[in-house]
């Protein structure tokens, strides 16, 4: 089995997906294989500034700006109003 199928299972294990693979098997590919496991680090490191990013929000700055841009498509180019 090629590293790229051991990865398919490390990424759907992360995402809470069966990885199609004995958990067993896939542990130890990752303790032996030094670039599955780099890959895995980089995986969990990702994915922990997705989630605290997602979990902070878009930036006012982010915010105003799409505003900005809704408003540009709007009739008149005036910015719809906040409820």
């Amino acid at each position: 089995m090629r590293c790229a199928q051991f990865r398919t299972a490390l990424s759907a294990r992360l995402d809470g997906e069966s990885s199609g693979l004995p958990e067993v098997r896939l542990d130890k590919h990752v303790a032996r294989c030094t670039g599955c496991r780099d890959w895995l680090a980089q995986a969990e490191r990702l994915r922990a500034r997705v989630r605290t990013d997602a979990a902070d929000g878009p930036s006012p700055e982010w915010s105003a700006g799409l505003l900005a841009r809704l408003g540009e498509d709007r009739e008149g180019g005036q910015p719809p109003t906040a409820r």
